[in-house]
């Protein structure tokens, strides 16, 4: 059995398998140690630790397709798989052979399936809303998708100079969206609303509701709370623009925000912004509201817990048991899987503009649709479906 598939009794019950071209690394190497990192608009990012590595495998594993899968009995787990981007290769003279090899480690830093989307291009984009530049590239990686139809259009975007991975994060960002590929799936999500999508989720609990060494007892809590900091604000915004005919518009805030959210009362400040940005046309001006909007949390809070997979950025996850204000549904919007030698510790970074522990069932929109298995093909990872889910926000 590999070292990191030990189970230690304090850790929640999980397996981990690896493997690269197709084969399980354990056959002729140990793992120790896997990380998986899940980040808003970022690649997704994997960090396995082997022992006793061969001498040929460290230049021969470079670009290699790799899979992770982190199962858990209570759901699906999650699946990482991407390319070996870097490897770190070790050899200390005094700690003597591991499997018969001078190597006593190798640590392979791998990036998600949108790897392959980091080449520079040049083109221009005109008139268009997100789901244009996600069926465009969902046909030019073979991926399939997940994306919001009512995103608000955008007039131009010059991708000189930029690959279409930060194409597509630059207009997510300027449409209030959000963005990951997780597996071989591009998934577009709303901030504002992700409460209600209905991504995978859980519940952590702290010590006064902790169950055992059941999945998500929180070990750690450490939050920023305000309606302003160092973190974002919830000021009220304002953008006045003149029209085409000379009329002045105002766009504000408040337009943007649910008078009932799903997940409790809204956090506001007593200030209000009057930004200088200029906008073509009043939904112009809205959708640069939303994009500051989308990411400002008045609460922000990194917490660890006891090993927890599946729930991903864009997903809603309850925090429970410290009877405050702050107890309910938290927004992720970053994910960190840590297994080492059977032990198995989530690191979460969570927000919300809203307190109050409440959840209305009825609110959610159940807009989230598991993705297509991943496969390899030719050397690359494709999704085994086209798959397209377009929904409504």
């Amino acid at each position: 059995m590999p070292t990191v598939n030990q189970h230690q009794p304090s850790a929640s019950r999980h397996n981990v398998t690896v493997e690269i071209d197709g084969v399980d690394v354990n056959i002729y190497s140990s793992v120790e140690r896997v990380d998986v990192n899940l980040r808003q608009n970022e690649h997704d990012h994997a960090r396995i630790v082997l022992a006793g590595i061969p001498a040929v495998s460290v230049t021969d594993y470079v670009d290699r397709p790799v899979m992770v899968h982190i199962a858990v009995p209570y759901g699906e787990g999650f699946t990482f798989v991407g390319f070996i981007n870097h490897i770190e290769p070790t050899h200390k003279s005094r700690d003597g052979r591991v499997e018969g090899g001078l190597l006593q480690e190798a640590t392979l830093n791998c990036l998600g399936a949108s790897s392959d989307m980091r080449g520079v291009k040049a083109r221009i984009w005109k008139d268009f809303t997100i789901k244009d530049v996600v069926e465009v590239m969902s046909v030019d990686y073979k991926f399939s998708y997940s994306c919001p139809d009512t995103a608000p259009t955008i007039p131009s975007m010059s991708q000189r100079g930029l690959s279409d991975w930060e194409a597509l994060t630059k207009a997510c960002v300027q449409s209030g969206l959000a963005v990951n590929v997780h597996g071989t799936e591009i998934h577009v999500w709303n901030p504002l609303t992700a409460l209600q999508h209905g991504a995978p989720s859980g519940t952590l609990r702290s010590v006064d509701a902790a169950e055992g060494d059941a999945p998500g007892n929180i070990m750690e809590f450490s939050g920023a709370f305000g309606s302003s900091h160092a973190y974002g604000d919830v000021n009220s915004k304002k953008i006045s623009i003149l029209d085409e005919h000379g009329k002045l518009l105002t766009a504000e805030s408040a337009d943007l925000l649910n008078t009932e959210p799903a997940s409790g009362t809204a956090v506001t400040s007593t200030l209000t912004a009057v930004l200088p940005i200029e906008a073509v046309s009043l939904s112009d001006a809205r959708r640069k509201l939303a994009a500051t909007r989308a990411y400002s949390d008045a609460y922000i809070a990194k917490v660890v817990t006891t090993g927890v997979a599946g729930p991903i950025p864009g997903s809603a996850i309850a925090v429970d048991g410290f009877n405050g204000e702050f107890d309910g549904l938290w927004l992720v919007r970053g994910v960190e899987m840590k297994t080492n030698q059977g032990h198995f510790l989530t690191e979460w970074e969570l927000g919300r503009s809203t307190k109050g522990n409440t959840l209305r069932q009825s609110d959610s929109l159940y807009t989230y649709q598991p993705a297509p298995s991943p496969k390899v093909q030719s050397g690359a990872w494709r999704s085994s479906t086209r798959r397209a889910n377009v929904y409504s926000i």
